[in-house]
């Protein structure tokens, strides 16, 4: 696995870590206190998840620009 990986890798398991924790902590709150989830924790996954496949989308096109490069040498 070449760095490049290891940090997409980190990076994304580390996002989706922490968004999982902020839902289930709002859940929990929001079950306690009988109140709805709060709009802005829905907001924060609709937003982070669409960042997140850029990401991904954006790594794994410059790794296919490098596959081809590598193979028009």
């Amino acid at each position: 696995m070449k760095t490049k990986d290891k940090i997409i890798f980190i990076m994304v398991g580390g996002i989706m870590l922490l968004l999982t924790l902020i839902v289930v902590g709002d859940f929990v709150v929001a079950i306690k206190n009988s109140r709805p989830v709060h709009d802005g924790v829905v907001h924060l996954l609709q937003v982070a998840i669409t960042g997140l496949i850029g990401i991904v989308g954006g790594y794994f096109g410059a790794k296919s620009v490098d596959k081809n490069s590598e193979e028009e040498k």
